[in-house]
């Protein structure tokens, strides 16, 4: 008999060995179903039979296709994220995961032990909870879409499914950019004498725009002229999900107008070649919180310090709830004291003339019965 169960530290594993020996050629495999196995050695024999070449993997006569990493992504470039703007980041991370996990793993094979391998893999490679999430909402979207065309035959989500061991994403340190990084940012952008020395010109007005926009990255990069009215830039979709307009001063409207009618604005990867030079330049290249993305919390940092309302920063920067708005309303301990101050200043002037103060023009109860119609018509 050349079929047997497949075992594993003397267990079953639920799948069978197909091992074959001619001469000196030895023929091995492992498939899920005795079926395929059955199918399997009858095409090894009937090659071996007729001086043909071994069937190629998974091509067995009978034997259902096998279905890969390596033969799947292509299949989903054009259809799967087609049209999204993070499309090229989502392929860039299924390859990495693809690498990691071998490109010849049949996405039958996916299960719960191998997505946890993975995460132990993406750690090792020091990506972050929050980016480890990331891949593992493309890869459950890839799972998804694979089985919806029979690529995969198994259950993705549900009780026979793949548990994705979700990773609590820390808050992480809000870091801006002081305006010493930004004159250093500048400085080094704008002085350079490489051959491509435009696009880093490009690239600084790209960070300029972002600094006084807070718009995210691919909001910028992605921007049409369509999108601009006057002064306003209309983002009609965002991460959120929450179209948003936001003010742009006269320069920096200027700047992205130029960008986008001289056909010069930065692709992804050339905006973090050139801000990974700079960084390196700036002696940050430890920094891991001196990203790009630093320049919308600096957006935001720099409305708190201007004392811009908190409900007006939150619309200002599409934030979905109060809390997230709420993380910069605390990032300088010299707010607080500034705050403080504040207090203090004004109940000094509440002393010395109390009809300042509104708060002792309030009623301590609200009108009740027939005072209710006024109060509405007042409110």
């Amino acid at each position: 008999m050349a079929i047997y169960p497949d075992k594993k530290d003397g267990k079953h594993t639920g799948r069978w060995r197909v091992e074959l020996q001619r001469g000196k050629e030895r023929y091995r495999k492992r498939w899920n179903t005795h079926a395929e196995a059955e199918a399997d050695e009858k095409a090894v024999l009937a090659s071996w039979a007729s001086g043909e070449a071994l069937p190629a993997p998974g091509q067995a006569p009978g034997a259902p296709e096998v279905h890969t990493l390596s033969s799947v992504i292509p299949l989903a470039k054009g259809n799967l994220w087609d049209g999204a703007d993070t499309e090229e980041l989502c392929y860039q991370r299924m390859e990495i995961m693809a690498d990691l996990l071998g490109r010849n793993t049949r996405l039958d094979a996916i299960d719960t032990h191998v997505v946890d391998q993975l995460i132990k893999k993406l750690r090792a490679a020091g990506k972050s909870d929050g980016t480890i999430n990331r891949y593992m909402s493309h890869l459950h979207t890839f799972l998804l879409w694979a089985r919806s065309r029979k690529y995969r035959t198994v259950a993705v989500d549900g009780e026979e499914g793949i548990s994705f061991a979700w990773k609590k994403e820390t808050q992480g340190r809000i870091r801006w950019i002081t305006l010493e990084e930004e004159k250093a940012l500048g400085e080094y952008l704008t002085g350079r004498t490489h051959p491509k020395g435009e696009q880093a010109h490009a690239v600084w007005k790209v960070i300029q725009i972002a600094l006084a926009t807070g718009c995210r990255r691919d909001e910028i990069l992605t921007a049409t002229l369509k999108q601009i009215n006057g002064d306003r830039l209309h983002l009609w979709e965002t991460k959120t999900d929450n179209a948003r307009t936001i003010p742009m001063a006269p320069h920096i409207r200027e700047m992205l107008v130029d960008l986008l009618q001289s056909q010069t604005m930065p692709s992804r990867r050339g905006l973090r070649t050139w801000w990974e030079k700079a960084r390196v330049h700036m002696g940050l290249a430890s920094d891991p919180d001196f990203v790009f993305h630093a320049c919308r919390h600096t957006c935001a940092t720099r409305m708190v310090d201007a004392d811009v309302n908190v409900f007006v920063i939150k619309e200002w920067m599409g934030h979905k709830v109060m809390e997230t708005t709420l993380r910069y309303a605390h990032v300088k301990p010299q707010n607080l004291t500034v705050a403080l101050q504040k207090v203090g200043d004004h109940m000094r002037l509440v002393a010395e003339n109390p009809s300042v103060s509104a708060i002792s023009g309030l009623p301590h109860t609200l009108p009740t019965s027939g005072a209710n119609g006024q109060f509405d018509i007042a409110a």
